[in-house]
């Protein structure tokens, strides 16, 4: 009788204990839900990955103490069973301590029971404010246009990759990318085509991402990629399919044609000391492709400017454009474009080293 009492009053004590659990898991949920709003500019992910970790932690609690429950309530019963009809068939007739611990025990029993569905309550709950947390923060990181990673999430990713290539020596490019002339697409048909056209590119980028590309909407109709390599012949390819996925067919919009084309700036991180270096590496990149007509791209290599595709290439491709929108060049001198401003030694030395780049493509198999 005494190793029962003994059993009993443990198992009163894994109760309380319980419920004082739940009490507090419940408190915790409130406080969280108070939390998952839609973020704030301060709170960094950090701070949002320590919710999704503390939620992860209850509804690990809640189901490891559902199964101890359940254990719990299958001895209990077993052990009322015994008492009931002990071994040797002769049922307890009488009503002194035995009966009286049977009663005990049926109570605590439908106690359990009813705390284990307290508790799956509480396990339900908290998944739903899990789930509700992880959507709010898909949400914060995602343009609602395109459906693309935003500028938040880029520039994580960005940092995150310098670190690794800081501790591990794991090479990355930095691709950004501008939508030509996409002022003119909203002054000309609207901006319900401007977003259309926005929707397109973003569509047609996804197209030809590989799984470990990172592209992103860092800005009105500027666009990022992150390329998880810095050799030429990586880099280039993907400039390429970018370009050439863009520029493939119109857009329609309505019974319009909209011809879209897209300019690209490259940097690799193996030719810079600092991340803003990067950053500002490709921009120069980009400026590049812009004074050449757009429609191209170019590779900053710490040194020099080289063009992604070849020159003659893109001379063709920009007559081709310029014939398809016959606006475009008195559009063009009114709108300011970025050059850059070289020494005329400087200009013959990269007129140079396109034409040697021009002859080894056209020598390499």
């Amino acid at each position: 009788m005494a190793e029962l009492l003994t059993f009993v009053l443990g198992d009163v004590f894994g109760v309380v204990t319980l419920f004082v659990g739940i009490v507090i898991g419940f408190w915790l949920g409130r406080l969280w839900a108070k939390y998952v709003q839609p973020p704030q500019p301060a709170e960094s992910e950090d701070e949002s990955a320590a919710y999704r970790d503390q939620l992860a932690g209850m509804i690990q609690f809640t189901n490891h103490f559902t199964g101890d429950l359940s254990k719990h309530i299958e001895l209990l019963e077993n052990l009322e069973q015994k008492l009931i009809q002990p071994e040797g068939g002769q049922a307890v007739a009488d009503d002194g301590p035995s009966a009286k611990a049977v009663e005990l025990i049926a109570q605590i029993t439908a106690a359990n029971q009813k705390l284990k569905q307290r508790l799956e309550s509480a396990e339900a709950t908290l998944k739903t404010q899990s789930q509700e947390l992880e959507d709010t923060l898909s949400e914060a990181r995602t343009d609602p246009l395109t459906q693309l990673l935003n500028r938040r999430a880029f520039d994580e990713e960005r940092e995150r990759r310098w670190a690794l290539w800081q501790r591990k020596q794991q090479p990355f490019s930095l691709m950004i990318l501008d939508i030509d002339h996409f002022k003119r697409v909203n002054d000309t048909y609207g901006h319900d085509a401007g977003d259309m056209v926005l929707r397109e590119v973003a569509a047609r980028l996804n197209s030809v991402m590989r799984k470990t590309d990172y592209l992103a909407r860092i800005g009105g109709e500027e666009l990022a990629i992150l390329v998880p390599e810095s050799d030429w012949a990586s880099v280039s390819t993907v400039a390429k399919k970018v370009l050439n996925v863009v520029r493939s067919l119109p857009v329609q919009y309505g019974e319009t044609s909209i011809d879209i084309t897209i300019s690209c700036g490259l940097m690799p991180v193996i030719h810079v000391e600092a991340l803003d270096t990067l950053t500002k590496g490709a921009d120069e990149a980009l400026y590049a492709a812009k004074a050449a007509g757009r429609n191209c791209g170019f590779l900053n290599n710490g040194e020099t400017l080289i063009p992604i595709e070849g020159q003659s290439s893109l001379s063709s491709q920009d007559e081709q454009s310029s014939a398809s929108n016959p606006s475009r060049t008195s559009e063009d001198e009114s709108e300011p474009t970025a050059r850059i401003q070289i020494s005329e030694l400087d200009s013959a030395a990269n007129e140079l080293k396109n034409r040697l780049f021009q002859i080894s493509q056209s020598i390499m198999p």
